[in-house]
């Protein structure tokens, strides 16, 4: 039985290869910016209160790629190579005036050591031009100024390539998007290997590679010329494929099934979320009808950038004003939490939203106005993306049932007194045998993504691995890593004695022979605060000492529950044994991890730390 492409015209082979050059429909794509909101707030969601399983039910990062690499391909059609520069310009002015805030504050606290990196003070110039992640000295709240910056240096590269790698794409589209999706495998395995000072950049842009230029496809309609039976068999392949990458490297190599924390495994499961996405379209009549959902849509589009910049910082602000309020740990505290957060994301709005209105010459307002002309939405429910540039919207035809479900023709209009006429071509039905009507097999393909993302969710919330190369068995347990969760830093480190850099960073460590894919390394002293999620009594941990002045530098490390000491390790050095702890903290509204130095500057590593809670 032959499959049949989606209800749309068959375009002439001149109108295919005409197609990608035709600016898209003026106006906003509101069901494109429905899903760019839902993934900011997702992203600030996630870094407020963690959780692994978020990543893998909505790969919020991967969409966020994809929608930009289909608005660069739109500039690039549009402005030729002046669209590097434009969207640059848009770029660049929220980040330089989040950066001035940002050293401003770490200079008034005290940051008089240049950092310890390849340039140095030099290194600062990457605010201006943030190819790579600038410095932010030692100070125990600095983090939260580039915890998401990687972001923004991935998006700028990606932005940079934009012409070269639109102008493969089109000479070569299906094969350019096949290595892309194959290059970050290639790395996994030193296939390919890109190393240098930009090698953390390198990595980044190999991962979200295929995402932008998945987002080219969009842009000139290539997605919606598959037929509706092989583009749902194909996201099922790479969903599955995705999907067992996921498990397998979580349960054998890293540990954890954070998908931002599995190279490759993220790149083929984003890349079948955000096909689905991009072929199932709803209508949205209902939208405009909630007026307030309408307008946070716009609020949320139009300040994108700012909110993403300044909800870090916001966080952190809100935990340090929100840990003395005594709330127990529950639904409660959630949405207090969350709701604080916004209100200060909120303030950051007004204070420096207006910059993206002067970046993309607009008149500056406090609260950017609502979008218009707006897209029309005339796909209906389980049917295909919009069409192509340069294709005219079909009209509907009185036809049988089954007239929508099979390849079409376009038929030439007669020609009238007045000479041609030039209506959009027609979409005649052809005799040949009809398949599964294309918005079912889009269904079947939303089901099943669907399916997958829930199990692997349930996956991410409730399978946590020992370390890897260890001797611990995979346990069965609800756990939360203290490296997804929002940490207070405070430190007091001698002001003449330099400190490692960064003063706090997540990521994996090798302790005698075991990998640990979670660990948090600070400096000693130190204190990290957390609030333990609800119902979780046992805080797990291995402790170290790493990078010390010298050998017999001691650290001390405590843990302490609402104010009371529980456990104390007593000195330990850079030679000592790593040590696994596993301490009660029944009912601890707060814990703090406390590490103290008073013969040296160290490192203290709090190893996959973790709180665990019955299943």
């Amino acid at each position: 039985m032959t499959s049949s492409p989606d209800a749309t015209a068959v375009a002439s082979p001149g109108e295919k290869a005409e197609a990608h050059r035709s600016p898209v429909a003026r106006g906003r794509d509101r069901y494109l910016d429905l899903w760019r909101a839902a993934a900011l707030v997702r992203v600030v969601y996630y870094h407020i209160f963690g959780g692994a399983w978020l990543t893998l039910l909505f790969p919020a990062m991967g969409l966020m790629f994809t929608l930009g690499g289909s608005l660069m391909a739109r500039s690039l059609d549009r402005g030729g190579r002046r669209a590097v520069g434009a969207r640059l310009r848009r770029l660049l002015p929220p980040i330089w005036a989040f950066g001035l805030v940002a050293v401003a504050l770490l200079v008034y606290a005290g940051w008089r050591t240049p950092p310890p990196t390849t340039l140095g003070w030099a290194d600062l110039l990457w605010w201006l031009f943030p190819a790579r992640v600038p410095p932010v000295g030692g100070d125990a709240w600095a983090w939260t100024f580039v915890a998401v910056l990687w972001y923004i240096t991935t998006y700028l590269w990606l932005v940079l390539l934009s012409p070269a790698l639109l102008a493969i794409f089109r000479r070569w589209p299906w094969p350019s998007l096949a290595g892309a999706v194959l290059l970050p495998v290639a790395m996994l395995f030193d296939v390919v290997t890109i190393g240098g000072y930009f090698a953390e950049q390198a990595d980044h842009v190999s991962a979200y590679l295929a995402l932008w230029m998945l987002g080219f496809a969009h842009h000139d309609g290539l997605l919606r010329r598959i037929p509706a039976r092989r583009y749902a068999m194909g996201v099922g392949v790479l969903a599955v494929a995705g999907a067992g990458w996921v498990c397998v490297a979580a349960l054998t190599t890293t540990g954890t099934f954070d998908l931002n924390r599995i190279p490759a495994g993220k790149t083929l499961w984003s890349i079948a979320f955000v096909a689905t996405v991009l072929r199932f379209r709803p209508r949205l009549e209902w939208l405009e009808r909630i007026k307030p959902l309408d307008r946070v849509v716009d609020l949320l589009n139009g300040r994108a950038v700012t909110i993403y910049l300044w909800h870090m910082p916001a966080a952190l602000l809100a935990a340090l004003l929100f840990t003395p309020s005594g709330f127990e740990p529950g639904v409660t505290e959630i949405v207090l939490r969350l709701a604080l957060v916004w209100l200060l994301v909120g303030i950051a709005v007004v204070l420096f939203g207006w910059v993206e209105d002067l970046a993309a010459r607009r008149r500056p307002t406090l609260l950017p106005r609502p979008s218009a002309p707006r897209t029309a939405d005339t796909t209906t429910a389980g049917t295909a993306g919009p069409a192509a540039p340069a294709l005219p919207t079909v009209p509907a035809l009185p036809a049988a049932p089954h007239a929508l479900a099979g390849p079409t023709v376009p038929v030439a209009p007669a020609a009238g007194p007045a000479g041609p006429a030039v209506p959009p071509p027609v979409a005649v039905p052809s005799n040949r045998p009809v398949g599964r009507p294309a918005g079912q097999w889009n269904r079947i393909m939303v089901a099943g993504v669907a399916a997958v993302a829930v199990a692997l969710a349930a996956a991410g919330a409730k399978v946590v691995p020992g370390p890897v190369g260890g001797n611990e068995q995979v346990q069965a347990e609800n756990a939360r890593y203290l490296s997804d969760m929002l940490l207070v830093v405070d430190g007091t480190p001698a002001v003449d004695q330099p400190d490692p850099e960064p003063r706090t960073r997540p990521g994996a460590v090798d302790l005698d022979g075991a990998t640990y894919p979670n660990a948090v390394v600070v400096a000693a002293p130190s204190r990290l605060r957390v609030t333990p999620p609800t119902g979780c009594e046992q805080l797990r941990a291995v402790i170290a000492v790493a990078d010390a002045d010298a050998d017999d530098v001691e650290v001390t490390f405590t843990v302490q529950a609402d104010g009371e000491a529980v456990y104390g390790s007593g000195p330990r050095t850079r030679v000592s044994a790593a040590e696994q702890i596993d301490i009660g903290i029944p009912a601890a509204t707060v814990v703090d991890l406390v590490a103290t130095s008073a013969t040296g500057n160290a490192s203290a590593i709090w190893a996959d730390a973790r709180f665990v809670c019955p299943s």
